[in-house]
């Protein structure tokens, strides 16, 4: 069990800090740039990061589902609980509110701009969801 505690952690981290530096550092970044420059950057970035996050998402929740499902006698399983759900809130919310939002980004259709800024918004809401599910998760495997 102990070697799943640590992957789940491992995975469930890298994301939220893949997350944490896109809306820390790329966007900002991406928004000094000129419109057509921006346009390119996010084009190419939203297309790497458009093939690995579902898979990404769709494991990580897996993982911590089953995490919850082991640690479901111990007195903190609804943290773990509340951790699942944040996570499967931020999967459904991606899916639902920001890849739309990112298509038209990527496709530079009239107003990206404007979608961009909505996506970098709901964007930093999926990041402090995901962090709060991290740290759920941390504090039921080390206390």
């Amino acid at each position: 069990m102990h070697l799943l505690d640590v992957a789940v952690t491992f995975f469930v981290l890298l994301m939220v800090g893949s997350e944490f530096s896109v809306s820390a550092f790329t966007d900002p970044s991406a928004w000094r740039l000129d419109p057509v420059p921006q346009s390119v950057m996010l084009s190419h970035y939203a297309a790497v990061l458009g093939k690995v996050m579902p898979f990404w998402y769709g494991a990580d929740l897996l993982l911590l589902g089953a995490e919850t499902w082991l640690y479901r006698h111990p007195p903190d399983f609804p943290l773990l609980l509340i951790a699942t759900f944040l996570w499967f809130l931020a999967t459904l919310g991606s899916i639902v509110f920001l890849v739309p939002l990112n298509n038209r980004v990527v496709a530079a259709s009239p107003g990206w701009q404007a979608a961009h800024r909505s996506w970098d918004r709901r964007h930093r809401v999926r990041v402090v969801g995901l962090a709060i599910a991290a740290l759920l998760l941390i504090y039921v495997l080390v206390r």
